[in-house]
């Protein structure tokens, strides 16, 4: 049942549930007479001076029309493409799962105490991996497979120091291979390519061994995948033995569905010891293709007692058991300290965001299948391919590519025929007759993949479109498939079974733990925790859209190419730049795409630049991505900016730098509004300094939420910027992911862009590659089902809907800024004066510091306990000791009535007071939530990341449930609490 503010919300016009009275109201209270005049402290040379490039705005009903026939322009037949992105019948548990509002729109689990329901989600699917791999230590998801190989790659040269070099089979995925050349690029990692031996199909064991033997010590680790390219089982009990004897990392390159029961031995049974680190893709173990987004990658090392520094080098989250101070067993994200926000550019990697609800669907759906249910689909697969293959190999014309070599759910067949001429005769029939993989192996013949999955695939219609084409029978025995029964795993990995009743019943309470910001304020600053749209979820689980394959042909996929195409087109009216890409997965690797261009410019113009300039205030983030693009080491450098009184950038600290490093500033990255909330006015002539120096200007676009519509970042001078759609344009943050991201460039970048730009062009929508493109960040499209849910954002939004959404953030933002003054002290000190915009920080007055002393608590430790009292309230915690050691950041968006930002200045305002008449209460907050503070410190001594799973964890119930705390009054609430640390003491 959806709640009041929920409906509220979701009817009112572009998402603005504040009335007009309540606007006017809340202006007049700030001292302005318009929206306008919340932008006066910014130079008109960087505003708009006239209406954005954008269709007006859709009512809901149209909405609904027209993306329900724009998913109909999509063709989906029956499909043996797979090749990387197989198509499964998804759980019958995920639709109603991806309803539990709580579960998709919650943050990132930074706040355990009310993020219990996320943690355990993600716990599970750690667990659950951890049964089909035999890893102990599965991270909580990266992006998609091809970046997880990088990650492994940059993990296993971090266990070993000194090695720079890894091997790659030229076996693996072409888009993964193009996505690996475009991340080493500039850094220190060298990939060397190993061949495909022509008979098997499989990687060249001699001219690997050729190549280990001539570069030496230097390999730090030898890639390989367990089933590759062509669909065939590589020998990888050799490769593993092989890096062990000569001291590599092995990098295994799965598909977990292999892994269950009567599929593929685990790879911690590889060899004689096992593989070192897995990497792989495990999306269709809950979701269809999604034109190829979002992706779930999977990464994992082992963690016993014999080997437990491998974690330390991992990237990503990872989320272990814990207790609570009064014993309560619980779940924490722990080994944080290997993370972007804590060690900036000595981090193991830049990811923020990564793909956690889609690790929450994999997770729920392993439960409710079971071995039983997962063996059944291995079945299935197996079976059909037999069947098919018997079928196809009696033609005259169609052979097995590769005799010699096992293969299990999919095959290689040698054609007499061009591949691609038989493709489009197949379609023009409805069925998409599998991949061309020609090129992916020297000898010029004609190769066709086919995969087969558990969907509803005509086996005879593609059986008829062969026969069509090759309709001799010939007379010959046909050749039989290579025996596979030595790479099968001989006992079934041991996943629970649940029924799909019960897996729902047990999320939704789950969903329970949490909090959402359709419950009410959602302050977490510098993340925009805005309302999410139920219709962009409803528009995203189209069929047209879901079950579209990335690489079905661009006629069969009008209706995808043509939303990225208004995307794309939009971007550049809203940020005002030449171009843009839809590829970034995230807004780290937005950054990352970035700085990437700046490499490619500079080296295109034969100039050697190797130092980024960021602020010290910086989101971590920025140092991450910098170390990642190449910025570190002996390769570059990153130089910190030094900050002015208001967090600006201090410009007498700039103009040092530029006379220091001059012709070497590859660079600058600046937040804008930075993370005080404070707007950059010297911006522009910032940039122009760094240009003037032949530097580039990237701006991170995390807070666009204070200034969409209303600041031309073509006039301030950005070369780069990215937007994070699960910020400014309301995709859910699912609990710390998916994310997704654009990123808009000026014309001088252009040329180098990733991925494809989308033009129309003889009555289609098509793909160009850029012309000095860097390569590819994504192996496809993106995150494509995200960019469905920005794009049905933005139709309702319109024109006007741009700015009216902005300046609604930034009132709001000042609203309650004014409303706790008297409460509260502003941060950075002295910068009182100045306009916040989205955002604001503050911090205890003295007297509070006075009385938190008094009963031993540090000063340093403020921030994080005051934190733990808004959960009391029913809220998440704003964004704690961040930039600010002292400071508490406060974001409200544009969501919220005057009503519900009032009740929570008085929460806030409630706070100030439990300090100062019951401090107390910070020794013991929070007091409601399912499980008290919980023992981070202790979690990170002792690790545990996984166990069997022969039950379902428990749950510890919400003392008061969060949805009930808001619905209370304020001071029946400091009541509770008062009542509740008198029984404690």
């Amino acid at each position: 049942m959806q709640n009041n503010s929920v409906v509220l919300r979701e009817d009112a016009r572009h998402y603005i549930a504040a009335s007009d009275s309540d606007l006017t109201a809340m202006l007049k209270a700030v001292g302005k007479d318009s929206l306008e005049e919340l932008f006066e402290h910014i130079p008109n040379a960087v505003k708009f001076t006239e209406s954005l490039n954008l269709p007006d705005e859709l009512e809901y009903v149209d909405l609904k029309e027209r993306l329900a026939e724009l998913s109909k322009r999509n063709r989906i037949g029956t499909s043996f493409l797979g090749d990387g992105v197989l198509d499964l019948e998804p759980s019958s548990v995920v639709g109603p799962i991806c309803d539990i509002r709580n579960l998709t729109t919650a943050y990132t689990p930074y706040q355990p105490e009310l993020s219990q329901g996320t943690l355990l989600a993600h716990w599970i699917y750690q667990c659950a991996m951890a049964r089909l791999t035999g890893f102990e230590a599965v991270n909580a998801s990266l992006y998609d497979r091809s970046t997880s190989i990088f990650e492994g790659i940059s993990a296993a040269i971090r266990m070993l120091r000194g090695k720079s070099v890894a091997m790659i089979p030229e076996t693996l995925y072409p888009g993964d291979l193009e996505v690996l050349e475009t991340l080493v690029l500039d850094t220190e990692v060298e990939l060397i390519r190993v061949p495909a031996n022509q008979q098997t199909g499989c990687i060249d064991l001699k001219a690997l061994s050729d190549k280990v033997a001539k570069v030496g010590e230097r390999v730090a680790a030898i890639v390989f995948p367990q089933v590759n390219t062509f669909g065939l089982i590589e020998d990888f009990d050799s490769l593993t033995d092989l890096c062990a004897q000569i001291g590599a990392k092995s990098i295994a390159v799965i598909d977990p569905l292999l892994m269950t029961e009567g599929g593929l031995k685990p790879p911690s049974e590889w060899g004689v010891k096992g593989v070192d680190i897995i990497v792989g893709e495990a999306q269709h173990l809950a979701l269809g293709p999604n034109f190829g987004g979002p992706g779930l990658g999977l990464f994992g090392v082992r963690f016993s007692a014999k080997d437990r520094g491998g974690v330390r080098a991992a990237p990503g989250r990872f989320i272990g058991k814990a207790k609570d101070v009064a014993g309560r067993e619980c779940r924490v994200g722990v080994l944080s300290t290997r993370e972007q926000h804590i060690r900036k550019d000595k981090a193991t990697s830049n990811i923020c965001s990564n793909q956690a609800f889609i690790a929450t669907l994999v997770g729920a759906s392993l439960l409710e299948r079971g071995d039983a249910g997962m063996s059944s689909i291995l079945s299935t697969m197996r079976s059909r391919l037999e069947k098919a293959t018997e079928r196809l190999l009696v033609l005259e014309g169609v052979e097995l590519a590769f005799p010699k070599s096992a293969s299990f759910h999919e095959i290689t067949l040698s054609i007499s025929q061009p591949v691609g001429e038989f493709l489009k005769a197949a379609r023009l029939k409805g069925v998409l007759a599998g991949a061309d993989v020609s090129s992916r192996i020297a000898g010029g013949r004609n190769l066709i993949k086919l995969s087969f999955s558990n969907r509803a695939q005509d086996v005879d219609a593609l059986v008829a479109v062969f026969c069509q084409h090759f309709g001799t029978v010939n007379g010959d025995t046909p050749t039989k498939l290579t025996d596979i029964s030595v790479h099968l795993r001989k006992q079934a990995p041991g996943l629970p079974s649940h029924s799909a009743k019960e897996v729902i019943s047990y999320y939704k309470e789950l969903g329970s733990l949490n909090v959402s910001p359709d419950d009410g304020c959602y302050p977490l600053g510098s993340c925009t925790m805005k309302y999410n749209p139920r219709v962009n979820d409803w528009a995203a689980s189209l069929p047209g859209f879901t079950d579209i394959h990335p690489q079905a042909p661009i006629e069969d996929a009008q209706g995808c190419l043509y939303l990225l195409h208004e995307i794309q087109e939009w971007f550049k009216a809203i940020t005002g730049l030449a171009a843009v890409t839809t590829q970034p997965l995230a807004g780290a690797q937005g950054e990352l795409v970035g700085l990437k261009l700046f490499q490619a410019y500079h080296r295109d113009r034969g100039e050697l630049r190797d130092i980024m300039l960021i602020p010290s205030s910086a989101h971590g983030t920025n140092f991450a991505t910098a170390t990642m693009a190449g910025f570190a080491g002996k390769r570059g450098k990153i130089v910190y900016l030094e900050a002015d009184i208001a967090g600006r950038v201090l410009n007498e600290d700039l103009d040092l730098r530029i006379k220091e490093y001059g012709s070497r500033i590859a660079g600058v990255m600046i937040t804008n509004p930075n993370t005080s909330g404070i707007f950059e006015t010297d911006f522009k002539q910032i940039a122009a300094k760094i240009h003037e120096v032949g530097g580039l200007v990237y701006m991170d676009g995390a807070n666009m939420n204070a200034i969409a519509g209303w600041v031309d970042l073509g006039a301030l001078g950005v070369d780069a910027v990215h937007n994070n759609l699960h910020k400014t344009w309301t995709i859910p943050h699912g609990g710390g992911g998916p994310g997704d991201a654009i990123v808009a460039v000026s014309a001088r970048l252009e040329p180098y862009l990733p991925g494809y730009q989308i033009i129309h062009d003889s009555g289609l929508y098509q793909p160009i590659a850029s012309p000095k493109s860097i390569g590819s960040f994504h192996r496809h499209w993106g995150n494509f089902a995200h960019k469905v849910r920005c794009y049905s954002y933005l139709l309702r939004l319109g024109k006007e809907g741009v700015r009216r959404m902005s300046a609604t953030a930034v009132l709001s933002a000042r609203y309650l800024q004014m409303q706790l003054t008297n409460d509260y002290a502003l941060l950075p000190n002295g910068a009182d004066s100045e306009p916040r915009m989205h955002e604001f920080i503050v911090t205890p007055l003295p007297k509070h510091y006075a009385q938190l002393e008094a009963v031993g608590l540090r000063k340093a430790d403020s921030a994080q306990r005051i934190g733990k009292l808004f959960l009391d309230f029913g809220f998440h915690a704003p964004t704690v000791a961040w930039p600010e050691p002292l400071g508490l950041m406060i974001e409200p968006t544009e969501s919220y009535t005057k009503s519900e930002l009032d009740r929570f200045a008085q929460a806030v305002q409630a706070i100030s007071k439990l300090i100062l008449e019951h401090p107390e209460a910070l020794l013991t907050a929070p007091h409601f939530t399912p499980i008290d503070r919980v023992e981070e410190v202790e979690a990170n001594r002792d690790v545990c990341l996984s166990e069997p799973m022969d039950t379902l964890p428990p749950i510890n119930a919400p003392r008061i449930p969060s949805a009930e705390l808001a619905q209370m009054p304020v001071d029946k609430i400091y009541t509770k609490i008062v009542e509740t640390i008198a029984v404690a003491h």
